[in-house]
């Protein structure tokens, strides 16, 4: 079976996402834990295995981040409920690369979905 995807994974090496990476070689999908020292490159090298270190780390992002890259909606789907059921410790930031984000660095990455994250919360409010 030929590999399904590939997983960038942020401050998500502690023994309590050990669950999370089962998970993930069961689905065959292949997982690339991203360091500060890489928060620079763009997500589309970062996926391809590529990308040089920085000289100097840069600043870490505090939250876990998930961005899945080159998955079917249907596995996508699958990933999605699977975490869901497991009930593993909380990810604040999932993402799926784009065509549009793939030159994105981490930083520009985690703003954007900072922003969306309160949008949405603030459409929530205002519905209630």
């Amino acid at each position: 079976m030929k590999n399904s995807g590939i997983v960038l994974m942020y401050n998500c090496s502690g023994p309590e996402f050990s669950k999370l990476r089962q998970i993930f070689a069961m689905l065959r999908l292949r997982m690339r834990v991203v360091g500060p020292d890489r928060y620079q490159v763009p997500l589309g090298e970062l996926a391809a295995g590529k990308g040089e270190p920085a000289a100097e780390a840069g600043e870490a992002i505090p939250e876990t981040m998930l961005v899945f890259c080159g998955l079917g909606d249907a596995l996508l789907h699958q990933v999605l409920e699977v975490i869901r059921v497991a009930k593993l410790p909380p990810i604040d930031l999932k993402a799926v690369m784009t065509e549009t984000n793939r030159e994105w660095n981490t930083h520009q990455l985690c703003e954007e979905l900072r922003k969306e994250r309160e949008a949405i919360a603030a459409q929530q409010k205002a519905g209630e």
